[in-house]
């Protein structure tokens, strides 16, 4: 009988065992996607979590087809740990029993999922769909509309029904969509309260964004329309809405973290250098936090993208007391960022300052070269060779 179950495998889904863990009453379900998790750590890996982990956060280097693969396997893997972990179980206890032959069959289908990584969307484990990545996306385009006034999502759905088509808009389609979009924007503004206005422009951002990818925008429109309309949202009078400044404020700033095609890049800079003096602590605080939460996530682009964003609230505010710190924290990873804190020094007299901004972050990094330069450049400017 149990070899018949084996050879009715369907996917990595289907139930392996089940374990009683110690001193416990429920038992731990255990899928073939942990077998094969802790099949390829046990042969492949020595029985070491650690460099089973590092093996995917390598991978998440590469293209981001197999970046985001490696970001699910590695999700799976903490997952699996965390689990065995509170059962107080090892991997071992998963192998424990099993018959040689199925292992000897399950380590090629391990070596094919696991390393080589050859899997569809639809046999991801639910620890492989539910990722923090998607998670946290999800919440910065949609997360919070419950606690508007007036929920974005009245316009969510009529906005989408404009895209005719689910598969590809070219680029000469493109300009008709923007249109569409446009009007309908335009449309609803006319007549519409504050509370309705921040739904509207909310909503718009939203869509465009989740869309884009149906889109060859080579025109620049749509992505242009985005940029108009999240300029505008920033601009609403956020004190006059009857709604929670933290609630609003983090929302904004998540989807500006999260949003991945510059449809919030023109309007970042208005919303920081806007900010009223209260709000500009709600702000830093959110930064912070989201930053330190997507480091603790492995999220790396997102919380560099974070971090940027803090040093442009500090740059837009004359936070200038901020500035060596952060550069510190920055490195030569980027190079605008580290620039635009100099420069907005320099301009208002602050000399030793635009010079102690390079000086903070110059070491090992992507553009530690170019920053070296424009750092010497600065030095000859204000003869301080």
């Amino acid at each position: 009988m149990a070899t018949r179950r084996h050879r009715e495998i369907r996917d990595g889904n289907d139930l392996y065992r089940e374990i009683l863990p110690p001193d416990a009453r429920e038992s731990l379900k255990v899928t073939y996607w942990d077998l094969w998790m802790v099949d390829v750590l046990a042969r492949e890996f020595d029985g070491n979590w650690d460099r089973l982990g590092d093996h995917f956060r390598a991978e998440k280097t590469g293209s981001s087809y197999r970046r985001y693969k490696a970001e699910e396997l590695l999700n799976h893997l903490c997952l699996l740990r965390q689990a065995l972990d509170r059962g107080a179980l090892t991997a071992n206890d998963i192998l424990a029993q099993a018959d040689p032959d199925l292992l000897l069959k399950q380590h090629r289908r391990a070596r094919r999922k696991v390393l080589e990584m050859d899997f569809r969307d639809d046999e991801r484990s639910p620890w492989m769909v539910h990722t923090p990545r998607r998670e946290r996306e999800a919440r910065a385009m949609r997360g919070y509309w419950h606690r508007f006034p007036t929920c974005p999502g009245e316009y969510a759905a009529p906005l989408e029904s404009l895209y005719t088509t689910s598969s590809w808009y070219s680029k000469d389609r493109s300009l008709a969509l923007e249109r569409r979009l446009s009007a309908f924007v335009e449309s609803k503004e006319a007549d519409a309260s504050l509370a309705e206005l921040f739904a509207l422009y909310r909503a718009t951002v939203t869509v465009l964004t989740e869309k884009m990818g149906l889109v060859d925008d080579s025109y620049g429109v749509v992505g242009t329309l985005c940029q108009q309309v999240f300029e505008k949202y920033t601009q609403l009078d956020r004190a006059a809405l009857d709604m929670s400044l933290e609630i609003l404020l983090q929302d904004l700033v998540e989807l500006m973290i999260w949003e991945d095609y510059a449809g919030t890049h023109t309007g970042g800079p208005i919303f920081f250098a806007g900010l009223a003096a209260h709000e500009v602590p709600l702000v830093e605080s959110i930064l912070q936090e989201q930053w330190h939460e997507l480091c603790d996530l492995e999220l790396d682009y997102h919380a560099e993208k974070a971090l940027t964003m803090l040093g442009m609230l500090y740059e837009r505010q004359q936070m200038f007391d901020k500035f060596v710190p952060m550069a510190r924290v920055m490195g030569t990873r980027a190079w605008q960022r580290i620039t635009a804190m100099s420069e907005a020094a320099e301009k208002r007299g602050r000399y030793e300052l635009a010079l102690a901004v390079y000086e903070a972050c110059l070491g090992p990094g992507l553009h530690e070269d170019f920053l070296r330069r424009r750092y010497h450049e600065l030095k000859g400017r204000l003869g301080s060779d």
